[in-house]
């Protein structure tokens, strides 16, 4: 295979995980499932996880099925770039990796959609455009646990800050033990 090939496998993979764990999060994050792109990402994702999801069912919440799979694609990903040479095939190593990328991806998509949400209520907090309100349920979801500690104040809302400080906290954690495993970052789609 050449390079170009395993770039195109590597990036096909890549999006389909973060289509399967924004799904994830979706059902995490308990967003409203009425919403279009709510439906038609659940769709589509649904062709991969389905089969895994009659066999796993949820666990507190927790879409088990569309983390396993999201799991198996970086697996597969990291196994095709053994095929470039670049890196040497351990089984649980590649697991491990795959695990990790899983979880540094979805700190990132956190990060990203309590980031997007804050600038929307800034700028529209009135729009009714779908995705608009799915990033903006995702975004008051995300920060909701730690109003506990930090309520409004003045009609402030701090608690975000808070949460992109834990976010921030565990993704460098998370990024120094995968470093540690030999984790080839650049490859990572979490990073």
């Amino acid at each position: 295979m050449g390079e170009a090939t395993l770039f195109l496998f590597k990036a096909l993979l890549d999006i389909l995980s973060v289509a399967v764990l924004l799904t994830f999060l979706f059902r995490l994050l308990k967003v409203d499932y009425f919403n279009p792109i709510v439906q038609g990402m659940m769709r589509i994702t649904d062709i991969f996880t389905s089969g895994i999801r009659k066999l796993m069912k949820p666990i507190f919440g927790f879409d088990v099925a569309s983390l396993l799979v999201v799991i198996l694609l970086q697996s597969l990903a990291f196994y095709l770039i053994f095929f470039s040479g670049n890196v040497k095939f351990e089984f649980f190593t590649m697991i491990s990796w795959a695990l990790y990328s899983t979880l540094l991806l979805s700190l990132r998509m956190m990060w990203w959609s309590l980031l997007i949400g804050i600038i929307i209520s800034w700028v529209a907090p009135s729009s009714t455009h779908p995705a608009i309100k799915v990033i903006q349920q995702m975004s008051d979801k995300i920060s909701s646990p730690f109003r506990l500690f930090l309520p409004p104040m003045g009609g402030l809302d701090f608690s975000p800050i808070l949460a992109f400080l834990i976010l921030q906290f565990l993704q460098m954690a998370l990024r120094s033990l995968s470093l540690s495993s030999g984790l080839p970052i650049a490859l990572s789609i979490g990073y």
